[in-house]
């Protein structure tokens, strides 16, 4: 497979749209994406899980790097690799936030225990085509490319196909709790990566969640999804529709979200009526 010759930072240097910045504005607030997306507001508190998270998703790139030469990590070496990714993410977070019961040695320790997990049940090797994959791709009837990045690309035997392998698109994600059945099914992830890949391959992707849990004893499960030619149609409406409303300075706030307990912007927010100036002028965006 022929990987782009651009990286994901250079990509980022251009006005874009992401997964991210969509996430954010159909599902998260779109206030809150006006303060980040739009007005560059430095976040008032980064919740310790966003560098853990990071932190994590960095670990596992190398062992896929590794794993794609035909060797594996030890547990021991991740853990060491995780420590560094973390201890950076943390000095380098805007109002790092911890939970009460949380402090940076005992984060690591659960991410060892994560990463042991994780390196008992891995399962790709040479069948490994791709770390870290960037991509942009155009969408019809919008001014930005969207950008983002594959976690990692695989080639897997599918039943009853008349292909000798397809590619699976595999992105790793750190819960708190693991995954319900049929979540998969409804990520828009896997609909704007897929979709992506797609357009830059001419190949139909399936996709795959490999969901890590941060829990006492840690689990890991693999949640297979595809997106069809319609979900790929859906989506381009979506986003025409989002960067219309952005275009117009639609940025209302989502006074029920789930997100708003780790509000990076909650005194912007609370004050947002006394000042509320967005107009379609202002909102020429790089997401």
């Amino acid at each position: 497979m022929k990987l782009p010759s651009y990286t994901l930072e250079q990509l980022r240097e251009a006005p874009h749209l992401s997964y991210s910045a969509l996430n954010t504005y159909l599902n998260i607030c779109q206030l809150q994406y006006f303060f980040r997306y739009v007005e560059k507001i430095e976040p008032e508190r980064t919740p310790v899980a966003l560098p853990f998270g990071t932190a994590f998703h960095s670990t596992l790139s190398e062992q896929a790097q590794s794993a794609k030469k035909g060797e594996l990590l030890s547990a021991e070496q991740l853990t060491e690799i995780f420590a560094t990714y973390f201890k950076s993410n943390c000095d380098n977070a805007a109002n790092l936030v911890f939970k009460k019961e949380d402090n940076q040695d005992d984060l690591i320790a659960t991410a060892s225990r994560m990463l042991e997990t994780v390196t008992r049940e891995w399962c790709d090797y040479w069948n490994i085509e791709a770390v870290a994959m960037p991509f942009q791709v155009d969408i019809p009837g919008t001014e930005l490319p969207l950008i983002g990045e594959i976690d990692m690309v695989v080639a897997e035997a599918l039943p009853f196909s008349e292909e000798p392998v397809t590619p699976c698109l595999v992105d790793f994600k750190t819960a708190a709790r693991m995954w319900p059945d049929g979540k998969a099914d409804r990520d828009l992830q896997a609909t704007v990566f897929s979709y992506a890949f797609e357009k830059l391959t001419g190949k139909r992707p399936t996709f795959r969640f490999d969901v890590i849990t941060k829990t006492k004893t840690p689990a890991v499960r693999h949640f297979y999804t595809i997106r069809l030619p319609d979900d790929y149609n859906r989506l381009e409406r979506l986003i025409q529709a989002v960067d219309h409303a952005i275009q117009a300075g639609v940025f209302l706030p989502n006074e029920t979200s789930f997100a708003c307990s780790d509000c990076p912007y909650a005194s912007h927010c609370r004050t947002w009526h006394c000042s509320a100036k967005s107009s379609a002028a202002e909102t020429k965006v790089a997401a």
